[in-house]
């Protein structure tokens, strides 16, 4: 007796077949794309952008140059400088500082070969500031901001583009994440700018730190920090310092010598507590002093502790920074009251190649430290006119830096 085979016995032999032989003739594989090598491609238009002046009776000076894709290249041209509609040019040649209207928030553009190399820098002389121009990015964090009678924050958010754009804005505080509405969903319309004076939004007398994350469109966010000593006449008012990006190794440079207040604030946008300590930076050495106690940040949260007694010992000694090793990733700020004047030092940045930077005028120094490896960095001072004024070779190393003095023009 023969056994016949139901229909479903064929149709579970005969369709993975017809599959298999219609897969063979169509040759998936050739219309997957495979992966490509990047290429390089020239930039062509780069924005930078400038917060408005600091209230004060002093001089304003938004200064702008180029050094080009290429330092060893001229170029000159025009870039757009302003906000909007209301953009005018800006003659600029290469290692020449251009002067900018005395404007409010201002954008400054560059297109073909303005594009790569484009700075400007703005500065005040009473109160004495300044402050770097710099690109739109999506995600910025700013610690020790104030909020209340004597130290208070005030973010300036600036929109380059035609378009709205939203920014949401988390605030850590010493107990936790405060939930403030006015502070989610902020719109900035464009080529417009919105300050939020943190003391009226969201009152408190400890330092919180902000992270600052554009949602939609592209804004440039600056954060202007005041002291006010009521009763003691000290009082001062700085740009502060954005840092990119949490990091467990900090370096703070730019500590003032002599007495006064020396605050470090450090948050933890992380889910575990943090364990930080606290290192002394000089151009010769990095050495944890004594009397600095671990600091232990708990998740989400700021802590500040004054370091008061040991760095006015330390900068008498030649002390130009500090490093913050932590077990996590932290953002830090040094806020020092010295002399009666404001200064507020953030993450310096990492440099690797070139890089060019717009000072105000007068004596200042530049300071270098946190080398991954043994090698040198020459640094090459011009004036406004593009003449060379100087340059300086410096050997660097893992535990060594420098102080240089820069020409006062």
């Amino acid at each position: 007796m023969r056994r016949r085979f139901g229909a479903d016995v064929f149709l579970a032999i005969l369709l993975p077949v017809a599959c298999g032989l219609a897969l063979l003739l169509l040759h998936p594989d050739r219309d997957e794309p495979r992966g490509k090598t990047p290429v390089e491609t020239a930039l062509t238009s780069a924005s930078v952008v400038c917060p408005d002046a600091l209230p004060g009776t002093g001089s304003d000076l938004l200064g702008v140059s180029i050094i080009g894709a290429d330092p060893d290249t001229k170029v000159k041209g025009d870039v757009q400088v302003g906000l909007g509609p209301s953009a005018a040019p800006l003659a600029l040649r290469t290692r020449r500082v251009s002067a900018a209207p005395p404007l409010g928030p201002t954008v400054i553009t560059g297109s073909d070969d303005l594009a790569p190399g484009l700075v400007a820098g703005r500065s005040q002389s009473v109160p004495l500031a300044a402050v770097d121009c710099a690109p739109p990015v999506a995600d910025q964090w700013f610690t020790a901001v104030g909020a209340g009678a004597t130290h208070d924050s005030v973010v300036e958010l600036v929109n380059p583009n035609a378009g709205p754009a939203i920014a949401d804005i988390t605030v850590r505080s010493p107990s936790g994440i405060l939930e403030v509405p006015a502070l989610h969903g902020v719109s900035v319309p464009g080529n417009d700018s919105v300050r939020l004076d943190l003391g009226q939004v969201t009152p408190h007398r400890n330092d919180r730190s902000l992270e600052v994350h554009t949602s939609r469109g592209r804004l440039s966010v600056h954060v202007v920090d005041t002291y006010d000593d009521l009763g003691a006449g000290a009082s001062g008012q700085d740009w502060l310092p954005a840092q990119a990006e949490p990091a467990t190794d900090n370096l703070l440079l730019g500590l003032a010598t002599g007495k006064g207040e020396r605050t470090l604030v450090l948050a933890n946008p992380g889910a575990d507590e943090v364990r930080a300590t606290v290192k002394v930076v000089t151009p010769t050495s990095v050495f944890a002093p004594s009397g600095v106690d671990e600091v232990r940040v708990a998740p989400d949260t700021t802590e500040a502790v004054s370091l008061d007694d040991v760095l006015a010992q330390a900068t008498r000694a030649g002390a130009t920074g500090l490093l913050v090793e932590a077990s996590g990733p932290v953002t830090a700020t040094m806020r020092q009251v010295v002399g009666g004047d404001l200064s507020l030092l953030s993450t310096a940045p990492e440099l690797d190649g070139s890089s060019a930077v717009v000072l105000p005028a007068g004596p200042k120094h530049l300071l270098l430290a946190g080398a991954d490896a043994v090698g040198a960095a020459t640094v090459t001072s011009y004036s406004a006119d593009g003449k060379q004024l100087d340059q300086q070779r410096v050997e660097l190393g893992p535990e060594s830096g420098a102080d240089l003095a820069l020409p006062d023009d």
